[in-house]
């Protein structure tokens, strides 16, 4: 059996950083489906919030209010969410002259069914939340599934952090009062200020070369693999030949792509938040699948 857990020792409240998210990433999208399944127009504004007991999520609620809503325009939202996250259980808020529908998840399966469907629109809540198992003690480590976020350190003498950890919860080193040696791996986010949770006579040893004692890697080899982003927000390779990714902030509905690019990677657009028509040189010869995003898109091939 499984809990979900926060990684960051958060009490009850609403997750503003990921409601923004929510709001970037995806309300044009759901509105455009709305418009164009019941020919009506939308102003969606979402909320994402949860409850927590003894450190355990108990709730997670997604809730939309929308300006001036009909009842019946409130019941096709409710089917649209359903639609669009491939999530069933919207419901319309009972309270008088309601503006809003929601979806509450109370147990373990609706929860994670929530957190795959945000997580499919690129809204990820791993850096907050984490299924663990049940049965884990205070002398096991806890690790979210990507292994970025230390959740609970063992309560131990001696604990070494496992290399490729980025961050550690507030609240990781509250079980911890045998702990009196920590060893922090190269590149993870750890500080004076990370101390305020741990035993006060704690030693630390943050190291500056891998465990085995073998160099890091320079990081330059690292930064060859970064796009290069134009004015839209569109990531180009190092020399020009390869369309990457567009960020979240790309905004077109049109967009010419440059002569010279030859490849235009997997999923390039799918950030793209409208139907995308994509003018594109001869010189390309390889287009990845899935290059546009939930709203679709066209290509037209341009002559030189």
């Amino acid at each position: 059996m499984k809990k979900i857990v926060s990684t960051q020792g958060i009490t009850d409240g609403l997750f503003f950083a990921l409601t923004e998210a929510i709001r970037e990433r995806v309300d044009d999208k759901l509105e455009n489906l709305f418009r164009q399944t019941y020919g009506t127009d939308i102003r969606l504004s979402p909320m994402l919030s949860y409850e927590l007991h003894n450190g355990e999520v108990t709730e997670i609620q997604l809730t939309y209010t929308v300006d001036n809503p009909t009842p019946q325009q409130l019941i096709w939202l409710c089917e649209a969410c359903e639609d669009f996250y491939n999530l069933y259980g919207f419901m319309v808020d009972d309270i008088p002259d309601a503006n809003s529908i929601y979806f509450c998840a109370t147990d373990l399966f609706d929860m994670a069914s929530l957190i795959h469907a945000l997580d499919c629109q690129t809204v990820s809540l791993e850096s907050i939340l984490c299924a663990v198992d049940a049965h884990l003690t205070e002398r096991d480590a806890i690790y979210s599934p990507s292994g970025a976020h230390l959740i609970q350190i063992p309560n131990v003498e001696h604990y070494r952090i496992r290399e490729g950890t980025l961050f550690v919860s507030p609240l990781a080193a509250r079980h911890c009062n045998q702990l009196q040696r920590l060893e922090i791996p190269y590149g993870m986010l750890f500080d004076d200020h990370s101390l305020t949770e741990f035993p006060q006579e704690l030693m630390v040893k943050q190291w500056t070369t891998h465990y085995d004692g073998t160099p890091v890697e320079e990081e330059e080899d690292l930064d060859d693999d970064m796009p290069i982003f134009d004015d839209h927000g569109v990531g180009y390779s190092h020399d020009g030949k390869i369309l990457m990714s567009c960020r979240y902030t790309f905004n077109e509905t049109h967009y010419d792509v440059p002569d010279g690019v030859e490849e235009i990677d997997f999923g390039a657009f799918c950030a793209c938040r409208h139907f995308l028509e994509l003018s594109i040189p001869r010189s390309v010869k390889t287009i990845g699948d899935s290059i546009f995003g939930n709203n679709s898109g066209v290509i037209i091939i341009r002559d030189e």
